[in-house]
């Protein structure tokens, strides 16, 4: 079995409306998709978010790994990392991970098997959390509260919403609406996006303290390991931190600098499959949790692969417009709020290249 053809595909579809966390103003979804082809057949799938940057580099190391037999994912990520050209951090080590997901769905289908199994099957199902509570022109506190009783109806138990964007005294109002909306047995999770200096960081910390909040996420910049390490002791809020994090070699700095109780590791961003089990064996090793950051379509086999495995996020339309028209079938929570990774072998998703037509940007139509 040796990879034959890669094909790149990139999409773009606008949200229905902009909306912004704590530093950051999104107006559209990019999406780049991978299919990787073997000689005797079999196609696998890989995605990763980004735009032109993704698209170049993965143009670029298709033919470094033309012939390479799929199994061989050591070998093949190895001969993509080169760190003065692609990976290390950044968008370049996102189109190695789409290409690693495409090796680990050719090697479930070869096999018959979800990537889930490959890699432990240890949960069957897993809680899930759905991202939202994004700042939006004109949202007000009853828009805010109607979102996550939507939320809640749709099988809910965790939700999450981002801070940072308004004072704290704002954010706080927000957070005490949220609680007012969902009760007292629905987790709550808070997400600042990088946007607190020290100062600021432990003052918010403090005052979730309060308020039995799950989560307090990306508090400090992603470089501010020892700022991170420092709030882990100030405060009883659990501290997550990672999904702007790369590589096995990342995150071990965080793990040894005890930065945080839960890494949100993304294996879309991170380096792949291939990656992050590394990186979710070694926070295993030191008893820390693992919660991946972005898509459940993957990290539903991810997070129910490993014992610390914590929780998925969920995603809806509402924060990427693409999904919709991506998947043929979607991942949904069921009355205890948990999702299952899909069983068919593989990644186990058909991807509507159809549907999706009407928003590709590369190749040009």
């Amino acid at each position: 079995m040796k990879i034959d053809r890669i094909d790149v595909n990139a999409y773009q579809a606008k949200h229905r409306k902009p909306y912004s966390n704590g530093k950051y103003t999104y107006a559209t979804t990019d999406i780049v998709i991978c299919r990787v082809f073997t000689d005797d057949g079999y196609e696998g799938i890989g995605w990763a978010h980004g735009t032109d940057i993704v698209v170049d580099t993965m143009l670029s190391l298709r033919d470094r790994i033309m012939g390479e037999d799929p199994f061989n994912v050591e070998r093949i990520w190895d001969k993509m990392y080169l760190p003065k050209v692609y990976g290390r951090k950044g968008f370049e080590t996102r189109a190695i991970s789409a290409l690693d997901v495409g090796m680990w769905d050719i090697m479930g289908k070869v096999a018959g098997r979800p990537i889930r199994q490959l890699l432990g099957g240890y949960h069957e199902t897993i809680p899930a959390y759905i991202a939202g509570g994004y700042y939006e022109e004109g949202k007000t506190l009853e828009d805010l509260q109607d979102e996550v009783r939507e939320n809640v109806a749709k099988g809910a138990k965790a939700i999450k919403m981002k801070i940072g964007l308004v004072s704290i005294k704002e954010d706080l109002e927000r957070i005490d609406a949220v609680r007012d909306a969902v009760g007292p047995d629905c987790l709550i999770l808070v997400d600042a996006n990088n946007v607190y200096n020290r100062l600021d960081a432990l003052k918010m910390g403090r005052e979730l303290d309060k308020r039995d909040i799950y989560w307090f996420e990306e508090p400090l910049s992603p470089d501010d390991i020892e700022g991170c390490a420092e709030l882990v002791r100030k405060i009883d809020t659990p501290i997550a931190i990672g999904e702007n994090e790369y590589t096995r070699w990342g995150f071990k700095q965080l793990v040894d600098a005890h930065a945080a109780q839960v890494l949100n590791a993304d294996a879309l961003v991170l380096g792949g499959v291939t990656e992050w089990k590394k990186v979710a064996d070694y926070a295993m090793a030191s008893h820390i949790l693992i919660a991946p950051h972005g898509d459940q379509e993957i990290h539903a086999h991810l997070v129910s692969a490993v014992p610390n495995g914590l929780i998925a996020e969920y995603y809806d339309t509402n924060l990427n417009s693409l999904l919709s028209a991506m998947f043929k079938t979607h991942i949904v929570l069921d009355e205890k709020g948990h999702i299952a990774a899909p069983s068919g072998p593989g990644v186990g998703v058909d991807i509507d290249f159809e549907s999706l037509k009407q928003f590709q940007t590369y190749p040009e139509k």
